[in-house]
């Protein structure tokens, strides 16, 4: 055989994941990860942040442009989108954000944040935001009450020193 028919051609340059992949399938003849990419797309379809970027795609708004509107630094847009939820504040916060943004985009806010609740829980189970701010769960955070017995004691000893003080003044 010649060198110029065991000579593999060189691969045509593609930019993007996608464009690897279309390379790869047409030399195997076949595609792949196809189960993959199912479970991926079924995955960001029931994201919360994935249905936010998808909207704001969908009206042609820039992450830029969205955060002007909301008030919000990009990088927690760009955050909410990713679902990365250990770079924002605390669960009640986030809820706001995710209403906000929602309202926006005029998408059901109520949909998203349930969406967001699921995925928020499913990711503190598995430890994923153990190590960020947020530290709480989501029923954690909507407890007003959680510092009651902490404001009990400390009435309590305000009075307790009231009384001592009344009783020292009668003495005197």
């Amino acid at each position: 055989m010649k060198d110029s028919e065991t000579t593999v051609q060189p691969l045509p340059e593609a930019t993007g994941a996608f464009q690897y992949q279309e390379l790869i399938e047409s030399r195997l003849g076949q595609p792949i990860a196809v189960e993959l990419n199912d479970a991926e797309s079924q995955r960001l379809a029931a994201s919360p942040g994935a249905k936010l970027a998808a909207a704001r795609n969908a009206l042609g708004l820039s992450v830029e442009q969205v955060s002007a509107q909301l008030k919000m630094a990009p990088r927690q847009i760009n955050a909410l989108e990713k679902d990365d939820y250990a770079l924002l504040p605390e669960a009640a916060i986030i809820r706001g954000f995710i209403r906000a943004y929602a309202k926006l985009l005029k998408l059901d806010s109520a949909a998203i944040i349930d969406l967001f609740t699921d995925d928020f829980n499913k990711k503190k189970l598995a430890g994923d935001l153990g190590r960020g701010k947020n530290r709480h769960s989501i029923a954690q955070t909507s407890n007003t009450h959680s510092n009651a017995p902490s404001y009990t004691l400390a009435l309590l000893l305000c009075l307790a020193a009231a009384a001592a003080l009344a009783y020292f003044n009668l003495l005197h």
